[in-house]
């Protein structure tokens, strides 16, 4: 049961609660349907560094980017804030809430059109600015370090030591410091899992990343996490730059790609999701990050072609 169900709802002013549902798929944060006599609502419980000091702080940037993407018509589900805020301490807890939408989960292979246009839709919205990235690659020392750590699994920690230079080559190639591209207040983590169709239409969710973030590496990110083959990449990218969204064909425009799944294969292996798969779930994880950043590496040539092609 949530906690605090109707402490949650006179909150955030969503009437009597007549029924609350746990919603199962959250790595981070747990999920809970709500109903009152005015609506149906979904009920974010912050977790993962919800104690840190900058939490709160980065959660409310990341809703005024929301909340602007919203008002200018981007599909989302609609925040309900709480003066003015989308977070509110009720209990121990931090949470937030939105209307629910009764979408459904999306299989990517048939949506890749759709998700390159909707990450067109939220650039165009957005407020755009001139910024420097700043890559910040481990190094093969970095990786052969972190393979090092006595908690990793045999294996994992094995092809982490094997692929070191691999990935270390791949950071390298992809990195850029003090070059000023545009930037756009966006989503910041719109792969599969935060997406729902509704009908033909494809839904923005969990916009918790959202902030400042090169459009066109957002881009490139959006059709790395979407398809599973070059073929794939080229119809989500084509779909983006249809919309007269600019394309550039250059390594570092996967950088913002790979530096978001080093991360997160360096997050799995140091700090496993809390949940009752625990070390298990992190090694799968990890796993997986680091068969999509070795695909990545040996196939750049050919995502660089497609680029090329949608420009």
């Amino acid at each position: 049961m949530l906690p605090h169900a109707d402490e949650v709802a006179a909150t955030f002013g969503l009437g009597t609660v007549h029924s609350v549902a746990s919603v199962p798929g959250g790595l981070s944060n747990d999920l809970w349907r709500v109903d009152t006599d005015t609506g149906r609502y979904a009920v974010k419980v912050m977790r993962t560094n919800a104690g840190a000091p900058d939490f709160a702080s980065n959660v409310e940037a990341a809703y005024a980017v929301e909340q602007a993407a919203f008002d200018a018509g981007v599909p989302c589900p609609e925040p309900v804030p709480v003066d003015g805020r989308c977070l509110a301490a009720v209990g121990p807890d931090l949470v937030r809430v939105h209307r629910w939408v009764e979408g459904r989960p999306v299989s990517p292979a048939d949506w890749l059109e759709q998700a390159g246009a909707l990450a067109a839709r939220i650039h165009a919205v957005a407020d755009h600015v001139e910024a420097p990235l700043d890559d910040r690659p481990r190094g093969a020392d970095g990786w052969a370090a972190l393979a090092g750590r006595p908690d990793v699994p045999t294996a994992l920690a094995a092809r982490l030591h094997r692929h070191a230079g691999d990935l270390a080559e791949l950071e390298q190639r992809t990195a850029a410091t003090g070059l000023h591209v545009t930037h756009a207040g966006t989503h910041g983590d719109l792969d599969p899992k935060n997406t729902l169709a509704l009908g033909t239409i494809l839904l923005a969710l969990d916009w918790d990343a959202a902030g400042p973030r090169s459009m066109v590496r957002e881009a490139v990110a959006v059709g790395l996490d979407w398809s599973t083959d070059v073929a794939g990449f080229a119809r989500v990218l084509t779909a983006y730059a249809a919309t007269g969204a600019s394309v550039l064909v250059e390594p570092w425009v996967f950088g913002g790609w790979v530096a978001a799944t080093t991360g997160w294969l360096a997050h799995q292996v140091t700090a496993p999701v809390d949940t009752p798969y625990g070390a298990a779930l992190g090694a799968a994880e990890a796993t997986l990050a680091l068969d999509r950043l070795l695909r990545l590496r040996a196939s750049l040539p050919e995502h660089l072609a497609v680029l090329a092609d949608a420009r």
